[in-house]
């Protein structure tokens, strides 16, 4: 089979294979020097240049095996007769979820299980010092408020606005809501983040539980609905951030629907998104999802013109793919209203919402403005430093710079700064950056290295944050004491697997997030699959994943959550679309793929 596929390799997928492969390579290459250097290269340039030259070989080769082993899978899947009694069916039709409540409820009920050690070991719940600083808003005798809430700047941005839009106010309400409700009946926050945990990690359970049993239904092969149910059932990176009260964890649970309609709307052409329900079910979900991440609309919107633009195929498309593209300009245009100009201008300021400073948007320039003081600080000139000095606190940056953590230089930022003030920033950014480029790539890599390079592990939230609120310094959220040993004992035990060289492959964030995407790209061109905007949503996040202030798995959720329904839709897409695999299921299975079938009756 593998001297098969060579002989059909044409020159563009040698092209794509060797150009993704350099990517891939020359990103972890350089992901690997300089976090491997604490912000400083390890390789001199000789030594890069030949490691990029051997792993463009290896990843070359690994893209290649991936997509020969991924056709060969979709061409002698196992696939269940649903009218076989149990006793006849194969055992991993036995052990899959298929489209059936009765299947779906045990299964998750199944799923459940697993995670519950994991529930037990965090009670209440992980949280975030974020999630604290939310439930706070909420509170009357705890204003005013901060809009950055950096304990060295917080007198400095106090504000006397009822919220904050730091983090999204949807989730703010939400996790104030479970938060003062458990005050009020209970003294503290236990119950309330605890009942929150539960009702999101029951929400992931059965989204994940409902996705496989619908892609199974979609005549994804068996092997992969079952790896992958089995990946969500045993990965703790999954169960764990489920179950944390942080805004991640929410957004990622509402991908999974998101990723499903988009998915059914490829797969039948837009027919899925013909009908009024679809359209407003697919709008809702975009909507939810930049509500609850401020990023969530720079996912959202794009995927949708792509959609549009990708699903109107000529100058006189199909009646399916009009209201596909009419669906998708609609879900975009909506979040755009809302997000960019109902909430902004009207609801905030008719409900005392402020909104967040801009350094968040603005961090990552800042990051590598700092790591250009550290290198150059005697090069900048007094109108540079004057620009600076507007928009930052100039004489703390290089002394607050560190190579993985962005936050302590961006909330330096001066939330006063006009915004001749900041043009006037940017011209110093570019003009210092042409100079020294290299000390903004450091600056760069040092962060994006831990995302795009095999150097850290997808950590877990094993706790929940000891907090104190008030005047009276009432102690509203902690770890019970008598749990220590088994929190403890189940952290300490998966850091050192995820620790191990070797074993620790599934376990690394890159796999994930920059790897697989990567081999699914290939596979694509190779395949020639019509599927690609499935990657786009993944694409996006990783964008901001490597632009993000730290090293942290919270960022890569989504992606986690999406990543096993990607390879299953990509099989399902391409056992419909296959000339070769059509004609061997006809022959051998008497199967008829779903393209010979009326799509336009689809869920």
């Amino acid at each position: 089979m593998i001297l098969d596929a060579l002989d059909e390799m044409h020159l563009r997928d040698w092209l794509v294979l060797l150009a993704l492969s350099i990517v891939v390579s020359t990103c972890g290459v350089i992901g690997v020097s300089y976090v491997a250097g604490s912000g400083w290269a390890i390789f001199d340039t000789v030594q890069t240049i030949l490691l990029i030259v051997i792993f463009t070989i290896v990843a070359a080769i690994v893209f290649f095996l991936m997509d020969v082993l991924f056709f060969w899978v979709c061409l002698t899947r196992a696939r269940e007769d649903d009218r076989l009694p149990n006793e006849r069916k194969p055992l991993l039709a036995r052990l899959t979820p298929h489209w059936q409540l009765k299947s779906i409820a045990i299964f998750a009920a199944i799923m459940a299980l697993f995670w519950l050690p994991w529930l037990i070991a965090n009670y209440p719940g992980g949280t975030y010092w974020d999630t604290y600083y939310q439930i706070y808003q909420i509170y009357p005798e705890n204003h005013p408020i901060s809009i950055i809430p950096w304990e060295e700047i917080r007198e400095q941005t106090i504000t006397d606005a009822w919220l904050v839009d730091h983090h999204p106010v949807l989730t703010t309400l939400l996790y104030g809501a479970f938060g003062y409700a458990s005050d009020l009946l209970t003294g503290n926050w236990m119950l309330g983040v605890f009942t929150f945990v539960c009702i999101q990690g029951v929400a992931h359970i059965i989204a994940f539980t409902c996705a496989i049993a619908y892609m199974r239904q979609r005549h994804c092969p068996l092997v992969l609905c079952f790896c992958a149910y089995l990946f969500f059932c045993i990965m703790p990176f999954i169960s764990t951030w489920a179950m944390c009260m942080v805004k991640d964890s929410l957004f990622g649970a509402l991908c999974i629907p998101y990723f499903i309609m988009l998915f059914e709307a490829v797969r039948t052409r837009g027919a899925s998104l013909r009908g009024a329900f679809a359209i407003v079910l697919f709008c809702e979900l975009g909507l939810l999802l930049c509500l609850t991440r401020k990023m969530g609309i720079f996912m959202v919107v794009p995927t949708a013109l792509i959609a549009a633009i990708v699903l109107r195929r000529g100058k006189r498309p199909h009646l399916a793919e009009s209201g596909a593209v009419r669906a998708c300009l609609i879900q975009a245009g909506s979040c755009v209203a809302i997000m960019a100009l109902l909430l902004p201008l009207l609801i905030f300021p008719l409900t005392n919402i402020s909104p967040g400073g801009k350094q968040e948007i603005l961090g990552p320039l800042f990051q590598q403005t700092a790591r250009y003081l550290v290198d150059h600080g005697d090069e900048i000139s007094a109108t540079e430093k004057r620009a600076i000095q507007n928009v930052l606190d100039y004489d703390k940056l290089a002394d607050e710079y560190q190579f993985d953590f962005a936050d302590s230089v961006k909330y330096r930022y001066n939330i006063d700064a006009t915004p001749e003030q900041l043009l006037d920033y940017m011209k110093a950014y570019i003009s210092m950056g042409i100079r020294h480029p290299e000390s903004y790539l450091a600056a760069f890599a040092s962060l994006a290295g831990y995302y795009v390079a095999p150097t850290a592990f997808a950590n877990i939230r094993m706790v929940t944050v000891d907090t104190h609120m008030g005047d009276n310094d009432r102690y509203m959220l902690w770890n019970p004491d008598e749990l220590d040993w088994l929190r403890h004992g189940m952290d300490d035990a998966y850091t050192a697997i995820a620790e191990t060289p070797g074993i620790n492959l599934p376990l690394l964030i890159v796999t994930y997030v920059f790897w697989l995407p990567a081999g699914l790209i290939f596979v694509l061109v190779r395949r020639r699959l019509r599927c690609g905007i499935l990657l786009v949503p993944t694409l996006i996040l990783l964008a901001f994943c490597v632009i993000s202030p730290v090293y942290d798995a919270r960022y890569c959720v989504p992606i986690f959550d999406m990543a096993p329904l990607l390879v299953c839709a990509f099989a399902a897409i391409c056992i419909d679309t296959q000339p070769e695999i059509a004609n061997f299921n006809e022959v051998e299975t008497d199967f008829k793929p779903m393209a010979h079938y009326n799509t336009f009756n689809c869920v």
